[in-house]
């Protein structure tokens, strides 16, 4: 379920919640005002741009050029 972070209109406490997408905004925890979602980048899990693939194995160096590699 995805997390949203959210700002109240009347008091402008900051606060996460957890609920559905098709769920309403919730009031403010801390005055029960309304809320405005706030604008945040998404989270991204995983990583590593592999498309689920396992990392390559080493191949002896750090290919940058700096003579770390092994000899063939």
């Amino acid at each position: 379920m995805p997390t949203y972070d959210y700002r109240c209109d009347a008091c402008n406490h900051d606060f996460s919640a957890m609920h559905k997408i098709s769920d309403a905004a919730p009031p403010c925890p801390q005055c029960g005002g309304a809320v405005r979602k706030k604008v945040t980048a998404p989270a991204v899990l995983g990583g590593g741009g592999s498309g689920g693939k396992a990392a390559p194995e080493f191949s002896g160096g750090c290919g940058s050029g700096c003579g770390c590699h092994r000899p063939q």
